[in-house]
């Protein structure tokens, strides 16, 4: 039989993934009938199933009644389709506002609709005030398109296309609310909004350019802007996806993203106090300033404290998740067991976010802890696929496969996050020494050990080795001796840092300590 009208415009694979979108929604968490109903009549219209949506098909097998279900007597269908589009609507009101794809169930009928959606946000959404809410919050970003070429007809649909672009790739990362302002030649009504990321198209000569700026709304102050080559052409994907992903490190990452950092500040240079909903992003970001074990035990305290009023906050979870990682590098030993702690954090956001791809990231390491490989390299594979341009999910995929023995992949993982841009964390270059100084390349590991700069033995214990494989006896005797000062017990600090490790990685880190002393 002929495919229906909507399907020649839209292929299933996109109509798949606006599925499993809605699925893993706050609005739809604890709607099982509604979600089985869902998946199951959308399921049905793109295979092609010849048989017709029927309340008796659509009973026993979307929603497991028996065969002799009655439907005449029994208003469960109709009563379940009602719900069901009643939820559709809050979805794309709330969560799906931005969606192109949209999945409709027309009233009076059982066969799902698929749609493209052009959104024009003209007034942006409200920015919650309320410490009511159930979910932690980041900062709100506005992205505005902007024409700078004289021939409007070419530079208004191609400068919306690539800030619509960019904005799709936002919806999947976390801890910021990004929405889309199509500009006019009048003011757009924006006040609401933390900040403004400009996107402006200019032409030089036959091609164009793109200049992005980022703009604090309060102060009108630009904290970031950069330029981009865009070719003469509608960029492809293949163009745009660095651009993007350079973008994103800067302004919205987790550890790298000017966003956080300077709604931050502002948060706390007010002297106000911190709403509820803010608290788990202020303490990351405070962490995030100075890796010291005590920001670090004020972060897991203040997320513990959000989970156990609001134990499905999703992004309080990703942070606590996010410690996992830092503890298995650093080893503030803050956790009794890491292994049954990430374990249990990991299982917890499969459960709460199935479709956040820093939800199989963290899975990846609970099944690192456990040597399961296989389903540890499945896990990654999953991640990457759903948010390939968050800097941070490459540079934890990367740890993770130095946990596996991979030096050579995660390695380059993380040097590829070094590569995207100079703003970085400095950690970055503890795993690039190691992976140099087990290859021998003691030079340039030195090079990567002399920009470590976090307050931790990692830096001093790993320049103080290198200077010595080096030959540089004298700067060697100045770390050892600024490593016993700061650090008294280095040599079992060393040792608690090789556990939780690979063998691999814990020959290396043991050859790092038999260089103690320096030799005279």
């Amino acid at each position: 039989m002929p495919k229906p009208k909507y399907l020649m415009e839209i292929d299933a694979l996109t109509i798949q993934k606006e599925l499993e979108s809605i699925l893993s929604s706050r609005c739809f968490r604890s709607r099982k009938a509604s979600k089985k109903l869902l998946r199951y009549i959308v399921t049905a219209s793109i295979t092609g199933n010849p048989q017709p949506l029927t309340q008796h098909a659509i009973a026993v097998e979307g929603l497991g009644r028996q065969p002799d279900f009655n439907d005449i007597y029994n208003p469960l269908v109709r009563v379940q389709a009602g719900r069901l589009r009643k939820q559709l609507e809050e979805y794309y009101a709330t969560e799906g506002l931005l969606n192109q794809v949209r999945i409709e169930l027309p009233l009076g009928s059982y066969q799902p609709v698929f749609t493209r959606h052009e959104h024009e946000l003209r007034n942006p959404l409200p920015v919650p005030a309320d410490e009511s809410f159930s979910i932690s919050q980041g900062p709100s970003i506005a992205c505005v398109p902007r024409n700078f070429l004289a021939d409007e007809t070419v530079g208004w649909p191609f400068i919306t296309h690539v800030t619509r672009e960019y904005v799709n790739a936002l919806t999947r990362f976390n801890f910021c609310q990004v929405m889309f302002t199509e500009d006019t030649p009048a003011r757009v009504p924006i006040e609401r909004t933390d900040f403004i990321l400009f996107f402006d198209l200019h032409s030089s000569g036959e091609s164009y350019s793109l200049k992005c700026s980022l703009v604090q709304n309060q102060t009108l102050q630009i904290i970031w802007a950069e330029s981009f080559a865009l070719g003469s052409h509608d960029p492809t994907p293949a163009l745009l996806n660095p651009i993007f992903k350079r973008i994103a490190n800067d302004t919205v990452s987790l550890e790298c993203g000017l966003t956080h950092d300077v709604w931050v500040r502002q948060l706390l240079d007010s002297g106000k106090p911190i709403a509820a909903h803010h608290q788990v992003m202020v303490a990351t970001r405070q962490q995030l300033w100075e890796l010291s074990p005590v920001n670090f035990r004020n972060l897991r305290l203040v997320c513990e404290q959000r989970l156990e009023q609001f134990p499905h906050d999703v992004q309080a979870t990703l942070i606590y998740a996010d410690l996992c990682r830092s503890e298995y590098l650093l080893k503030y030993r803050e956790f009794d067991s890491l292994k049954t702690h990430w374990a249990q954090v990991a299982d917890t956001l499969m459960q709460l976010a199935p479709g956040n791809a820093h939800s199989h990231l963290y899975a990846a390491g609970a099944y690192l802890l456990d040597e399961e490989y296989e389903l540890c390299l499945e896990a990654l594979a999953r991640a990457q696929s759903m948010n390939p341009l968050d800097t941070h999910l490459n540079t934890i995929s990367g740890l993770i496969h130095i946990g596996m023995g991979d030096w050579r992949t995660g390695a380059q993982l993380i040097q590829d996050c070094v590569d995207i841009s100079p703003i970085y964390p400095d950690w970055y270059h503890i795993p690039l020494c190691l992976s140099h100084y087990r290859e021998g390349r003691f030079r340039v590991a030195m090079q990567e050990a002399k920009k470590i700069r976090l307050k931790h033995c990692w830096g001093p214990m790993l320049r103080a080795a290198l200077y010595q494989h080096n030959d540089l006896w004298e700067k060697a005797g100045v770390e050892y001796q600024r490593l016993a000062n700061n650090h008294p017990d280095f040599i079992q600090t060393g040792k608690n840092l090789a556990q939780g490790f690979t063998s691999k990685a814990n020959r290396v880190i043991g050859k790092i300590l038999s260089d103690f002393p320096p030799k005279p």
